[in-house]
């Protein structure tokens, strides 16, 4: 049962704007294991094509064949395996979902923590496997003009998809529907919780409960998101500078700013702008030497 302590999904300090982290194909015989003590600091979306893989949860052991979807939310133990004299052919992804995904991947009131169903229509089993191929594509082509957000397209159409096969109760608090939609529409402000809890009706503490239970993560690293993700796009399609785009997205200070932006990203704004200036700069694919 070996663990992956250098698994990206699962590095300590990982955390990510909404996104695609990792998109693959995986065929894989019997002996492929995974055990992820305390879970990913991401989602995890699993859809097998052939064969089958065994998914262990809190005592539950899932089967998943031919057809069957699977979905793991941040912070949850999970290990999966080949099960014995099988190949398990999978596509999976692992990413942070865009706020309005969250009603719809809404986790079913079970005894484990998973969504973990089998995709009966046979004409969505083959629009979700084609979907999966454009997000792995577009997520592995690095000259591709808006190669994130097309990703994020076709994973969104699996989420859809997805929806539209699940029964199970996928209601989120209007609450907490209402704080993530304040915060992605007014990232640039300063928020507090008391202000937040008092325009929902509800305490500080129930809200930051509630919303962690829902979201998987804090209000302030919800918040942290949307502004880096926005800082991003100002990086990478205007000609501000680093302090003017900080200011812009709502960080008081340049330096802090640019701590986070490190954090998330691996690299600070200024390398960040430089690398995307670079790639633009690189011949066509085909064009290239050999």
């Amino acid at each position: 049962m070996p663990i992956h302590p250098h698994d990206p999904a699962i590095r300590e300090s990982w955390t990510h704007p909404p996104g695609i982290l990792v998109a693959e194909y995986y065929n894989q015989p019997y002996g492929y294991t995974c055990f992820r003590s305390a879970g990913t600091k991401d989602w995890l979306i699993m859809y097998t094509l052939s064969g089958k893989g065994l998914i262990e949860n809190n005592g539950s052991v899932l089967e998943s064949k031919e057809g069957d979807i699977t979905v793991i939310p941040p912070g949850t133990p999970h290990y999966f395996y080949t099960a014995p004299d099988n190949a398990w052919e999978k596509l999976w992804a692992h990413f942070m979902p865009n706020e309005r995904w969250l009603d719809w991947i809404r986790l079913p009131k079970a005894t484990h923590p998973l969504i973990h169903m089998p995709i009966r229509n046979k004409t969505h089993k083959t629009y979700i496997q084609h979907a999966f191929m454009r997000t792995i594509r577009y997520n592995l082509e690095p000259l591709l003009s808006h190669r994130e957000e097309l990703a994020m397209n076709a994973l969104e159409e699996i989420i859809l998809l997805i929806s539209n096969e699940d029964t199970s109760d996928k209601y989120m608090d209007p609450r907490v529907k209402e704080v993530l939609t304040l915060l992605s529409q007014r990232y640039m402000d300063s928020h507090q919780i008391e202000d937040l809890a008092q325009t929902v009706c509800l305490s500080p503490s129930r809200l930051t409960h509630l919303f962690k239970e829902q979201v998987g993560e804090s209000i302030i690293d919800t918040l942290l998101k949307y502004r880096l993700k926005q800082a991003e796009k100002k990086l990478a399609f205007t000609e501000r500078t680093v302090t003017d785009i900080a200011l812009d997205v709502g960080f008081n200070s340049p330096d802090y700013f640019t701590r986070q932006f490190t954090k998330y990203f691996g690299m600070n704004p200024s390398q960040y702008r430089k690398s995307l200036k670079e790639k633009s700069r690189l011949p066509p694919e085909d064009s290239r030497e050999a």
